[in-house]
């Protein structure tokens, strides 16, 4: 007969077991969470707890007192708001501990009014390491949060009808903004030029009338740059402008863009889009204006009513395996460094009401596409011709592009003249 496993004593329970059963059993009775016992992260620590009780602008238990308190604190102070609304008549006062400040509301809904501002931000942050947690911040004639001071971290906010929801200072870095929610501001992030550790995710942007994102240099940076600015993982709807990045390198990644009115993301100099989900805007899905070793890749981008991408005077740019349908025009290219071409690879471009892959004056390689039941051409091809000057010759260079079911598989060939009259070859 084989024996049980508890015969064999696999099974029996040992002394020690029995001890550490005793143990958990009398923790989970009597003892405290072990989550509770853990040390907060170094940025919520506070030498200094501070409690906000009024809703008035200022007074006894007031956000102002409060903040006053924290700058005289001998080490890092936390505003704890247990008020539901405060109503700003004149400007708060900076934050300027040197060892940082967090305030966080308990209450998700707090909300800190500052359209009586004429002017200037309703939180000032000069203090480094600050923090600002659960707070809604409304109508602020200027910015919302003004960060003049590297580490901050805002997490769960609110910023609305502002004319600038978040501004990230020159000389500040290291900014992380998460899980807030942005609404009809005129900007939504304003990041200066000099941009660099800067983290926007899992953020909800609707309606800005610049742009949601706006991160603009006058100068590329020398030579290779590693990316400034991470926007990963947000939802963007109805803005001008969701993404424009302008000098200043980034990485667009896992974000949903929903009924951009000029460009979901809009590129200029070095940066990576890749696994976006752009679509239904009101002209272009992608703009990139003038590339510069850019990577654009894995985008599903569609039913944007002019053009799905469009490049323009791209250099060494890489345009891959994106899926680019029912748009007005597919992948567009217009100019471009003949020395350092870009290269429009392995996408595939389905169903658009005018043309698949559309060139003007440039030289780009097309690889390997798959151009499949657009209306018009597969592929057009037109030489730019100005009212000055020498022609612009389209002269891509095709290499197995399946071209399959269009309007007309072979390439179409014409001209572009700058009195902007139709193409000839129409």
């Amino acid at each position: 007969m084989r024996p049980s496993l508890v015969a064999l004593g696999w099974l029996r329970p040992s002394p020690l077991f029995l001890v550490a059963v005793g143990w958990l059993t009398l923790l989970g009775a009597f003892g405290t969470p072990l989550a509770e016992l853990r040390p907060a992260p170094p940025e919520r620590r506070a030498a200094l707890n501070i409690f906000v009780t009024s809703s008035s602008d200022s007074g006894p238990g007031s956000l102002r007192e409060a903040i006053f308190t924290a700058d005289r604190a001998q080490g890092r102070a936390r505003i704890e708001v247990r008020v539901a609304r405060i109503v700003l008549e004149t400007p708060l006062p900076p934050l300027v501990n040197p060892e940082g400040v967090m305030i966080e509301a308990i209450d998700r809904d707090t909300e800190i009014d500052g359209r009586a501002l004429l002017e200037g931000p309703v939180l000032d942050l000069a203090a480094p390491r600050s923090v600002v947690l659960g707070v809604a911040v409304r109508g602020a004639a200027g910015q919302g949060i003004l960060v003049r001071a590297s580490g901050a971290r805002l997490r769960n906010l609110v910023l609305a009808e502002c004319d600038v929801g978040v501004y990230l200072a020159d000389g500040a870095d290291d900014l992380s903004v998460e899980f807030s929610a942005f609404e009809q501001n005129g900007t939504g992030v304003r990041l200066g030029g000099s941009a660099s550790q800067v983290s926007l995710s899992e953020n909800r942007f609707r309606k800005h009338e610049r742009a949601a994102v706006w991160a603009v240099s006058p100068t590329a940076p020398l030579g290779a740059a590693a990316p400034g600015v991470v926007v990963r993982h947000n939802h963007f709807e109805d803005d001008r402008i969701s993404v424009l990045l302008i000098n200043v390198p980034g990485r667009v990644e896992d974000n949903h863009f929903a009924r951009a009115g000029e460009a979901a993301v809009h590129l200029t100099g070095s940066g990576l889009v890749r696994r976006n989900r752009i679509q239904g805007g009101a002209r272009v899905g992608l703009f990139a204006d003038a590339p510069g070793g850019a990577l654009i890749e894995d985008n599903e981008v569609d039913h944007n009513v002019a053009v799905g991408l469009l490049l323009r005077q791209a250099r060494s740019t890489d345009v891959v395996r994106n899926r680019v349908y029912e748009n007005g025009y597919g992948i567009v290219v217009v100019f471009g460094d003949k020395t350092s071409p870009p290269l429009v690879a392995e996408n595939l471009v389905v169903s658009h009401r005018e043309d698949g892959l559309y060139v003007v004056g440039g030289s780009p390689t097309l690889r390997g596409n798959h151009v499949i039941g657009n209306r018009r051409a597969a592929v057009r091809v037109l030489d730019y011709v100005p009212i000055h000057g020498a022609p612009l010759v389209g002269a891509p260079l095709l290499q197995g592009n399946l071209l399959h079911d269009n309007g007309v598989d072979a390439p179409v060939r014409g001209e572009y003249r700058e009195s902007r009259v139709r193409p000839e070859s129409r």
